[in-house]
């Protein structure tokens, strides 16, 4: 970080193909500028992991990155007082969440009002359908909001009906026949679940936490694992089939989940859509049966969205300039537009705006980060 010039140095962590990132962010740079009134160039990089961009700014070696959730929870346990959350970032939420079922979303009979929408089960006031009103029935593909919001949820999805799996044989897990599919009963079926890296908030760290207050203390363990443990231990674990291969990513897991190679699968809300409906390139491009043969079997606690955090030693006018530019890119054009300054930043991240963050808002995060630490997940 160049203190004492008009130089503001800010590092993108390397969520997407880090060529794609450059590029917008190349683009950006000349309009963050403008946006302070041509008082700061910015320059705009990616860092070559999430970890490397977090120790840049802890040590000042950059004036600012987006820093995750969890690595701003992680600078402020490990470096206290080295970084400084400025902004939160926008996304759009989802209907279902952000306007017909809206509220408190660690309010847990609330995500199961959400839940029970999203596969049907309820109308749009929240009647149980039944044979008499099923044509009203809530339908669920994904829809977005117009209002923007600051947390995203994670989902754990089932096939909802009886298939053919290249892992599992023939079987439905609705045992009871009550029309619905629980944890217990993918647990009690040996289904697999499709799981993502340690470190992915939706598809591993948030689905883990939540398990294991269900009881299954061991979380997700491979199926060679699951196979040597007692029946005791079994009873604690869940089988989990990690998308080793990062190029196939969500789009591989929804695809996975749809031919039957896994019987579950853990990410955000909305896999389906982002990762395959809206995806010109996939199989399921607007292909409705994503949401009529699959089943929304969990919702977790809200996980936070990103950040724009920066050393906190650079300047309140720095400081200030961060805030005013982001803020500005956000608000000018449409995220649907690539050539405005909003649509750049939505290629990026997806993010919509910016809202101020203060220290205390990250409280859930650092209580998360400390679980995982606790329980040997980091």
């Amino acid at each position: 970080a160049a203190e004492d010039t008009k130089d503001i140095f800010v590092q993108l962590v390397p969520s997407n193909n880090a060529t794609t990132l450059l590029s917008n962010a190349t683009k950006l740079e000349p309009l963050l500028k403008k946006y302070t009134d041509n008082e700061y160039t910015f320059h705009v990089s990616v860092g070559t992991s999430y970890g490397a961009v977090n120790t840049a700014v802890e040590n000042g070696k950059l004036d600012a990155g987006f820093l995750t959730a969890s690595g701003y929870a992680q600078a402020s346990i490990e470096h206290p007082g080295k970084v400084e959350v400025l902004l939160q970032a926008l996304r759009a939420g989802y209907k279902v969440q952000a306007d017909d079922f809206k509220g408190d979303l660690y309010d847990t009979a609330l995500r199961e009002k959400q839940r029970k929408a999203m596969n049907g089960e309820i109308t749009a006031d929240g009647t149980a359908v039944t044979t008499a009103n099923a044509s009203s029935a809530y339908v669920y593909k994904g829809d977005q909001s117009s209002s923007s919001v600051s947390f995203y949820s994670g989902i754990v999805i089932s096939r909802r009906d009886s298939f053919g799996s290249t892992l599992t044989g023939a079987k439905t897990f609705d045992t009871d026949k009550d029309g619905t599919i629980t944890i217990k009963e993918l647990h009690d079926g040996k289904a697999k679940f499709g799981i993502m890296g340690s470190t992915s908030g939706s598809g591993y760290i948030y689905p883990t936490y939540m398990v294991y207050n269900m009881g299954y203390t061991n979380g997700f363990v491979t199926a060679d694992k699951y196979d040597g443990m007692t029946a005791d231990e079994q009873a604690k674990s869940l089988i989990g089939v990690p998308e080793t291969d990062t190029s196939k990513g969500y789009p591989g897991m929804v695809s996975d989940l749809m031919n039957g190679t896994i019987d579950a699968g853990c990410g955000f809300m909305d896999i389906r859509y982002g990762s395959a409906y809206v995806q010109k390139t996939s199989t399921f491009y607007q292909d409705d049966t994503l949401f009529t043969k699959s089943y929304t079997v969990a919702i977790t606690d809200p996980i936070v969205n990103d950040t724009v955090c920066c050393y906190a030693g650079i300047s309140d006018a720095k400081k200030a300039a961060i805030k005013k530019a982001f803020k500005a890119a956000a608000a000018d054009g449409t995220k649907d537009d690539v050539t405005t300054a909003a649509g750049m930043l939505y290629q990026i991240y997806s993010h919509t705006g910016y809202s101020d963050a203060k220290d205390s808002d990250f409280e859930p995060v650092r209580t998360m980060y400390k679980w995982q630490a606790d329980h040997n997940l980091l």
